[in-house]
């Protein structure tokens, strides 16, 4: 990868990364307008000659806009920014300063793959989205750019020879993980623990069951039924293959920064995840999952989004080996000496370790799910755990604590109970002290308005 700062156009084949669905609409407009002939009447004759020479046209003009495309999109990397120039008739240049790049992220839709190419996405701090695309690159320059431009946000300069630095020594996380400083793996997920996974959700078992369903009373010949299985497939197709794309072949590692994990099956992903900028963390075991020790893990983080969740998943599922590895890079500090004790209680059940449970009152309001919820306040984290079937547990640093809220419905009135919940940046992840004694959140609300005061 040239390092001189000077404009540099992208890979010449990436205006059909996203252009190819123009070829694919030429010839589906004239299979559209042939409809009336059989295939072989389409594909003869003079009629074959006139397509040849129609096609070819329309693909030369097709090529043409693509090489305009290409010509006037480029780039160029200096000391302090990043630049993106893009456009033929309406020219439009992006900049991002390295200085407050937080994470690059590496993409390769499906087409990219295939090419050989990626595109890196760059997170900037004080943004709630990616302000910069470069697209595209081959895969092997993308890492290469990318490690210069975190290189240059650090400060430090471009290493020349990697076999001749020292290797870092190997640390111990406070969850008892020992990991080295060259990105050690912490977590994979196998494509059979992710399918099971998948079918151990009641969202897709009822999803399933639905669809078979429908599809047998369609098979039957009942009339009409078509109507509801071809949407019904189609919005559970679409949810399933976000679920087992967001966890195929995925796998976190730790970095000198924090996590990166890279994930996808048609479209893959890479996102690298500083430490320093999780805001909250969620932990989550639905029914079937606690049968077999698996947890969900959920994470905010500014300027780091997925696209196709709500929150950015750093563990689609493991065990709870896996769930202290990855614990233990985004949140070491737990403020309690037996770390790993507690973070087992955080994600089961029980009041072991000082954790506060909803009093015997909350059983009418919560009959399923009372004896589990609960919290603990340590010196440096809220963790607080709820729900019935599918069991969550948040994690929310004081110092990340946006707000609280106060809340107390007229049942828990009566009962003397109240919740609080605790607001945070970077995605839908709140600390949420459900049903506990009123006097036990009241007392929580005041000290934690006065840890935020003496921030």
């Amino acid at each position: 990868m040239n390092q001189v700062a000077h404009w540099q156009r992208v890979h010449p084949a990436s205006p059909f990364v996203h252009g190819w669905i123009a070829i694919v609409g030429l010839l589906w407009i004239y299979w559209q307008n042939t409809d009336e002939l059989s295939f072989a009447e389409r594909f003869a004759g003079q009629r074959l000659f006139w397509t040849v020479v129609l096609a070819g046209a329309a693909l030369l003009l097709v090529l043409f806009f693509y090489f305009l495309s290409w010509y006037f999109t480029r780039y160029k990397l200096t000391d302090t920014h990043v630049y993106v120039n893009a456009g033929m008739l309406f020219r439009s240049q992006k900049q991002a300063r390295i200085d407050k790049v937080q994470a690059i992220d590496i993409a390769q839709p499906l087409v990219a793959r295939l090419l050989g190419l990626a595109e890196l996405r760059f997170d900037v701090a004080d943004s709630s989205e990616s302000v910069l695309r470069l697209s595209f690159l081959k895969k092997a320059d993308t890492h290469d750019l990318r490690q210069l431009i975190l290189q240059r946000a650090q400060g430090e300069q471009p290493v020349e020879n990697p076999a001749q630095q020292p290797a870092e020594p190997a640390t111990l996380n406070p969850l008892g993980e020992q990991h080295a400083g060259s990105a050690p793996l912490m977590a994979k997920v196998p494509a059979g623990r992710l399918l099971a996974s998948l079918f151990l959700q009641l969202p897709v078992v009822i999803g399933a069951l639905g669809c078979a369903t429908m599809v047998i009373l369609w098979l039957t010949g009942i009339n009409g039924i078509i109507a509801g299985v071809l949407p019904i497939l189609l919005t559970f197709g679409s949810y399933f293959y976000k679920q087992l794309n967001q966890g195929w072949n995925f796998t976190a590692s730790a970095t000198d920064s924090g996590l990166r994990i890279s994930y996808g099956l048609a479209d893959t992903r890479q996102h690298s995840i500083p430490a320093g900028r999780v805001q909250a963390i969620s932990v989550t075991a639905p029914l079937l999952w606690r049968l077999l020790g698996w947890y969900k893990v959920e994470v905010n983080v500014l300027g780091t989004k997925s696209e196709d969740l709500d929150n950015l998943q750093v563990l689609p599922v493991g065990d709870f080996e896996s769930l202290s590895r990855i614990m233990g890079i985004l949140l070491p500090d737990l403020g309690v000496p037996n770390q790993r004790e507690v973070l087992a209680t955080a994600v089961k059940t029980g009041t072991d370790y000082g954790f506060t449970a909803s009093p015997d009152r909350a059983k009418l309001l919560s009959p399923g799910a009372w004896k589990h919820q609960g919290f603990l306040v340590t010196q440096s984290t809220v963790i607080s755990r709820y729900g019935w079937l599918a069991r969550t547990a948040n994690f929310v640093p004081h110092h990340r604590i946006q707000g609280t809220e106060f809340r107390q419905g007229p049942w828990e009135q009566r009962r003397e109970l109240a919740g609080v919940r605790l607001h945070c940046a970077g995605g839908s992840i709140i600390g949420y002290l459900h049903q506990v004694d009123a006097q036990i959140a009241a007392e929580f609300t005041l000290a934690q308005a006065k840890r935020q005061v003496g921030r």
